[in-house]
């Protein structure tokens, strides 16, 4: 078995503060007994190099290490180990495409296990990185396909009954992807159809934490109501189902989507009393969350 070590995990302090390579998550391959595509050329100098580099990196200074690695390269391409070094050097460099081909070239040498665990992990890795690199865009459909593109690929990399790694793992971040693009597609689905109807006739209702009581369901009959003597906002706008009150248009930046008007902006807009509708709740995310009505006039 391996140990999946981690940066920040206890290290014996009788190697000098460094795991050794059989004892690292992604092994080197350098102590797997089949000898088979490991030096086909026999350069003594390619494995001087290699071992630098692997040393360099259990180190974590993996700009030298790639230095030594692509030397070793250079004198025998047909050394699968040092594939699967520089494959795992680039990884912690985030270098994940070309982590990926150098895995692709060790396994064309040599298909060995421990090499196919290694490049599941990484694309492993790489989907989940993808995953949470999709929410900060506005817009992260494309990358969450990537995201599930790469998670196949880790799936189909694992050696079956040979693999050390949990399948387990994998397919509840499959699942975890897939969660998230139809979250994704809803709320872009939302973008387009709020897209259609101008700003002006768009609100967010706010305070419903007050008004529990009162249930409101998409393309519900609401009112708005004016409240001209409201003692803390005197450009307050009641939101009501029939005649109960279900919470108020927001007139705040930190309550309100961008997309929709404040109570203030609406005030010269409507008149004391108007229709309106329970068009959809819009949400991705803790940052959007919100409830939006549309005017019906």
């Amino acid at each position: 078995m391996t140990w999946d070590w981690t940066i920040g995990d206890p290290v014996d302090d009788a190697t000098g503060g460094s795991m050794e390579a059989e004892n690292w998550g992604h092994g080197d391959g350098e102590n797997d007994d089949e000898s088979e595509g490991w030096n086909a050329c026999d350069d003594s100098k390619a494995d001087e190099y290699g071992k630098k580099a692997w040393k360099l990196h259990m180190d974590f200074r993996d700009d030298e290490a790639l230095k030594y690695i692509d030397m070793a390269l250079n004198l025998d391409d047909c050394h699968a180990a040092n594939w699967n070094r520089k494959a795992i050097i680039l990884e912690f460099m985030d270098q994940f495409e070309g982590s990926e081909r150098c895995y692709n070239r060790a396994l064309e040498l040599s298909q060995r296990p421990l090499f196919y665990d290694n490049k599941a992990r990484m694309l492993y890795d790489w989907a989940a990185q993808l995953l949470e690199d999709s929410k900060k865009l506005s817009d992260g459909l494309n990358m969450l396909d990537r995201a599930n593109n790469t998670l196949i690929r880790a799936i189909k990399a694992l050696p079956g009954e040979k693999s050390e790694e949990d399948i387990n793992k994998y397919l509840n971040l499959r699942d975890s992807i897939n969660f998230y693009i139809g979250y994704e597609r809803k709320y872009q689905n939302n973008l387009e159809k709020l897209g259609k109807y101008v700003k002006k006739e768009l609100f967010t209702i706010t305070g419903r934490n007050h008004y529990r009581d009162v249930q409101i369901t998409l393309g519900m009959s609401l009112r708005l109501v004016k409240e001209p003597d409201n003692e803390f906002d005197p450009d307050a706008i009641a939101v009501y189902v029939g005649d109960k009150k279900a919470g108020y248009v927001a007139n705040s930046d930190a309550t309100k989507s961008d997309l929709t008007s404040s109570a203030s902006l609406l005030q010269s807009e409507i008149p004391g009393e108007v229709r309106a509708e329970y068009l959809l709740y819009l949400e991705r995310y803790a940052d959007i969350q919100f409830a939006i009505g549309r005017i019906i006039k």
